[in-house]
């Protein structure tokens, strides 16, 4: 796997890979890779902001903590079958033909931005968070959703949430990029209905982090 050529020429990365056999080993490592990272991401968050939470929760946040981590490692692998399994469908309306093998193998090359993605997050998490000033939530305050929220969301500075967005939009535009090129050659298109396979998915999860 020549990641120079993933990287600066997907065109040309795609191609010569068309002519091999298929292999899910390479694209599960890069998913694999990109679920422990997003796992130690959320590993990290979450114990700043459980700081913020009265002793008398820290055994239920300690359960919470087991399903975030959970919920983050697993969630790469379900995004990777999930975003594979819509464009091999909607593939199949513009006539694509090849096996949903190659598709998903093309597709999970295509989530190699989201590792560039976090690794940045983390560093920039660390660097904001890493001196910020903690209040602690009083059980009354956690009565009311409204006021826990408010001070939940004035911990993150905003330099650090612009930040966050900006790298998350370039990643999009990445993964775009990849999976137009990863659809059109595993699902034998032209650019321009693998440009629109690979947008309808892009756009779905834009409209998600969005709502």
């Amino acid at each position: 796997m020549d990641i120079k050529d993933l990287i600066l020429n997907p065109d040309k990365f795609f191609r010569e890979l068309s002519t091999r056999e298929p292999s899910l080993l390479p694209p599960f490592l890069i998913v694999l890779t990109l679920s422990v990272l997003s796992a130690i991401h959320a590993y990290y968050k979450f114990s700043v902001i459980a700081n913020i939470f009265p002793p008398d929760m820290q055994e239920l946040l300690s359960m919470f903590l087991v399903f975030t981590l959970l919920t983050s490692f697993l969630g790469g692998f379900i995004e990777w079958v999930l975003v594979a399994g819509i464009m091999h469908l909607i593939s199949a309306l513009f006539k694509g033909e090849g096996p949903f093998k190659r598709t998903l193998e093309f597709i999970g090359y295509g989530f190699f931005p989201n590792i560039v993605g976090v690794l940045l997050t983390i560093f920039i998490s660390y660097y904001f968070l890493s001196g910020v000033e903690l209040p602690t939530l009083t059980m009354e305050q956690l009565k009311n959703p409204e006021v826990a929220r408010e001070i939940l969301a004035s911990i993150l500075p905003k330099t650090m949430k612009y930040t966050m967005a900006l790298i998350e939009i370039a990643v999009l535009l990445w993964n775009l990029v990849l999976w137009t090129y990863g659809i059109k050659y595993a699902r034998n298109l032209d650019l321009n209905r693998a440009f629109i396979v690979a947008l309808i998915p892009t756009v779905l999860y834009l409209i998600h982090r969005l709502l």
